[in-house]
């Protein structure tokens, strides 16, 4: 049969289900007509009929709103139950009406987990993370002398706790599963997200543990002096050890899934970027004018542990207190600062003066306390406010989500000073001491006209006790 028989014979059997059709309909219409007629001829032979239609017509337009309110009932339960958790597709589903743009993006979870490396086990792990609504993105597997560890970023919906994401992992067959959450940022593969790193080192955006934590995840880290006996840098499962590039060395735990040599290699390529940064790159000298007071702001390192401590000699007893409270101010604990790599240290100097202002910034994971001293004869020079709008800089660098300092209740001329930078009063940490936080933005820049303040009403200046 030729295509236009074919075509021939589909219209003409079209043509014959449409002539059964109309018959059809034409045989229930009189078959409608016919028990209409039955039913009223039978009603008008009793008296009653008329009372029987009234009451049969009430029924059906009761039974017809019940239906109706049945209806609406439950399409507004519908509209009341949540989506369900699993989620078939890749990204988020539009609204009607809307468009994707309108969906809140689902939280992102870094998961890793030591697993056996046998056929079938990846599997069941995106099996199970499956059924909380997970969307896998990336998967990294880093081989191990006894098995792999898999990192996966996934999305998952709002209310997954990372202990159903690490129970999911257990079920799985996995061991030492660690969930935190990720940025979007690290979506980005291994190579390209050590590149990035790499350039935040050599452009001097970046701290060494800032990095180390880019590509480690969320892990804990110590600096201690160089051990007398045994390598500065070593390798297990469990802690790492990399050379300081201030010197000693950092001591580097994360809990949940074990540390890979692949790892292991890429701090060690960062500690040696980060230690030839120092060498060869100049630390970035700022100048600045404070009440027309030429002044130079700078980051500090190990070299400038004289100054630091002759800077300390010089103020007086009641500054220091105020600045550290109890901690002492000795030369080991100043040195563990300026080569610890876990703080950041400015000083501000003058050309003929030396030293006459110091800023910490202790950074802790998204987290940043601020801490500074200003020598007594360069107090009430503004020097105090322009240090603290340059150390809140540093804790944008280094994308922390807040800052706080800690002072003395009675310090009311630095609780000035921290107003003016815009930090807030959150509590008493202890009795005497005051707490102060204030989120980061985009907005607060080095160049903030801060710097060329005139007015010398920001006082001494001591913050924090570390």
């Amino acid at each position: 049969m030729t295509g236009r028989d074919r075509t021939s014979h589909g219209a003409e059997a079209t043509r014959t289900l449409r002539g059964h059709r109309e018959i059809t309909e034409l045989a229930a219409v009189f078959l409608a007509a016919g028990l209409v007629h039955l039913f009223t001829s039978a009603i008008g032979h009793v008296e009653q009929g008329s009372y029987a239609l009234i009451v049969l017509s009430g029924l059906l337009v009761v039974g017809d709103l019940v239906r109706a309110r049945r209806k609406r009932r439950s399409t507004t339960t519908d509209d009341a139950v949540p989506p369900p958790r699993h989620r078939g597709g890749t990204g988020p589903t539009a609204p009607p009406g809307g468009s994707v743009e309108d969906v809140a993006p689902l939280p992102l979870w870094r998961l890793r987990v030591s697993m056996k490396d046998t056929p079938g086990r990846l599997a069941q792990l995106a099996a199970r993370l499956a059924a909380l609504g997970g969307d896998i993105r990336t998967v990294h597997v880093h081989p191990t002398c006894d098995g792999v560890v898999d990192e996966l970023l996934l999305h998952v919906p709002e209310g997954v706790t990372a202990t159903e994401l690490t129970e999911a992992a257990g079920e799985a067959g996995g061991e030492r599963a660690g969930a935190v959450r990720a940025d979007v940022r690290e979506l980005d593969d291994v190579p390209t997200r050590s590149l990035d790193q790499a350039t935040n080192l050599v452009e001097g955006t970046a701290e060494l543990v800032d990095v180390l934590r880019g590509l480690l995840g969320r892990i804990e880290v110590r600096w201690s002096e160089e051990p007398a006996d045994g390598p500065a840098e070593s390798f297990t499962e469990d802690a790492l050890r990399v050379s300081a590039p201030g010197g000693g060395v950092l001591r580097l735990r994360r809990d949940g899934a074990a540390f890979t040599p692949a790892e292991f290699a890429r701090s060690r390529a960062m500690a040696s970027l980060a230690a030839a940064c120092r060498t060869r790159i100049p630390a970035e000298v700022r100048h600045v004018t404070v009440a027309g007071h030429p002044l130079m702001l700078r980051r500090a390192d190990r070299h400038d542990l004289e100054p630091v401590l002759e800077f300390h000699r010089r103020c007086s007893e009641p500054t220091r207190h105020q600045r550290y409270f109890d901690t002492p101010t000795d030369s080991a604990s100043l040195r563990r600062r300026l080569e610890s790599g876990l703080e950041r240290t400015l000083v501000v100097l003058t050309r003929s003066d030396g030293i006459v202002a110091v800023g910490n910034l202790s950074l802790e994971e998204d987290e940043a306390e601020l801490a500074l001293m200003v020598r007594d004869d360069w107090q009430r020079r503004g020097i105090g406010s322009m240090l603290c709008a340059h150390l809140v800089a540093e804790a944008e660098s280094a994308h922390v989500r807040s800052v706080r300092a800690l002072t003395q209740a009675h310090n009311t001329v630095i609780a000035r000073t921290l107003r003016a930078t815009d930090f807030g009063l959150v509590g008493a940490a202890e009795p005497g001491e005051w707490l102060w936080s204030r989120t980061t933005s985009d907005a607060v820049a080095a160049d903030s006209p801060v710097l060329t303040s005139s007015g010398g009403q920001d006082g001494t200046g001591e913050t924090g006790r570390r």
